[in-house]
């Protein structure tokens, strides 16, 4: 099963077949989970502000809710139409009784890869609502822990595979303080303090394990290049993927990333997976090349990796222009001196042949040499 091996005790009871899906496992640290909802309230103004009093305060570490039997989670394994029951233990570590309002939420996978329980105003549509409480309110004594039965029915019609809710505590509110905007409204920022336990259902049935990707994408922002890869879980059983990023460039170096590793996601969940290159190089010119790893399979995912700079572009055409120019200045030269060569070439035979012809006598010598030359007298 693709929840990571554990040595754990096995609550309610279980209605084995050849083919089920094994048994989720998975030990870790014990933790608690605490969400701090805030609650923004806005409200008319009146011309007398009524406060109601403050509830009392419940620091962080005052509160806890785990499983009966076991250390950090409830892992379940039921057939469809099979039924569990278990308890909750609530711990009140504080000097004061205190009421809780107690209720069931589906598990859901955060766009970053986190685990997060549900709001009780979301629609739930598996463990949240399959899970039957004995009260919606409790009240812890103080410095005193409080068992909580629950019933888990599973639904005939259910899917196999896994599914991921929990059981949330949630103190009062602890009002805030109201601020008016421009005399026309008022804003009150109350505080619901939560935690929970979580529930992890396996479904018999055939187990699924199916990874998509969409494309790698990268976006530039400053120095840094952010790189995102979409992935989703199309199968039926929660996933692990890890992934990594290689970077190859004709200038440069090949730089070697990881992106960052979700804690799970659930089936059905979409998320993206990213990686930040803190310092690109000026000029990229290369491709990055993703490997997505998971129960599912390995999967490559390619994409061009191109960066030059607008400025540099610009540079670029005006060198080209400015070349361009040169060489249509350089032709249109070359090609005047051709043609006032050839000018010169014609005009030099003339001119030696007319440099060559005798001189030609004036009428003035024509006419002295027709006069006949006179005798002297005798």
């Amino acid at each position: 099963m693709s929840h990571r091996p554990t040595a754990r005790r096995r609550i309610g009871a279980r209605h084995p077949t050849p083919d089920l899906i094994r048994e989720p496992v998975g030990t870790r640290l014990v933790r608690r989970l605490a969400l701090l909802a805030a609650v923004a309230v806005l409200a008319p103004v009146f011309a007398t502000l009524v406060v109601s009093a403050p509830a009392a305060a419940i620091d962080d570490g005052t509160l806890g809710i785990r499983p009966e039997l076991e250390s950090d989670f409830f892992h379940l394994n039921l057939a469809p139409g099979a039924a569990v029951e278990a308890n909750a233990v609530v711990s009140n570590h504080t000097d004061a009784a205190v009421t809780l309002l107690n209720y069931a939420v589906d598990g859901q996978s955060t766009a970053q890869g986190a685990f997060a329980l549900a709001a009780q105003a979301d629609v739930q549509t598996h463990v949240g609502s399959w899970v039957t409480l004995g009260a919606e309110a409790i009240t812890v004594p103080a410095n005193s822990d409080l068992t909580v039965p629950f019933r888990l029915s599973v639904p005939l019609t259910a899917t196999p595979g896994d599914y991921a809710g929990g059981i949330i505590i949630q103190s009062p509110p602890i009002q805030g303080e109201t601020t008016t905007s421009n005399g026309d409204a008022a804003l009150r920022l109350d505080v619901i303090q939560r935690q929970g336990v979580r529930i992890y259902l396996t479904v018999a049935g055939t187990a699924t394990t199916q990874l998509s990707h969409g494309g790698l994408n990268w976006e530039r922002s400053g120095d840094a290049v952010t790189f995102t890869l979409p992935i989703q879980n199309t199968g039926n059983t929660i996933l692990y993927p890890t992934a990594s990023l290689r970077l190859d460039s004709v200038i440069g170096a090949t730089t070697e990333l990881q992106f960052g590793t979700p804690e799970s996601i659930l089936p059905g969940a979409t998320l993206n997976l990213q990686a930040t290159l803190p310092q690109a190089a000026f000029i990229q010119l290369g491709s990055a090349d993703a490997t997505l790893v998971s129960l599912a399979g390995t999967e490559e995912v390619s994409t061009a990796f191109s960066y030059v700079p607008w400025w540099v572009i610009l540079l670029v055409v005006l060198l080209v222009l400015a070349i361009a120019f040169g060489a249509w200045r350089a032709t249109l030269f070359v090609r005047r001196a051709r043609l006032a060569f050839a000018q010169v070439a014609q005009v030099a035979p003339r001119v030696d042949a007319e440099s060559a012809l005798p001189p030609v006598r004036g009428d003035s010598d024509n006419s002295e040499s027709n006069v006949p030359e006179r005798q002297p007298g005798r």
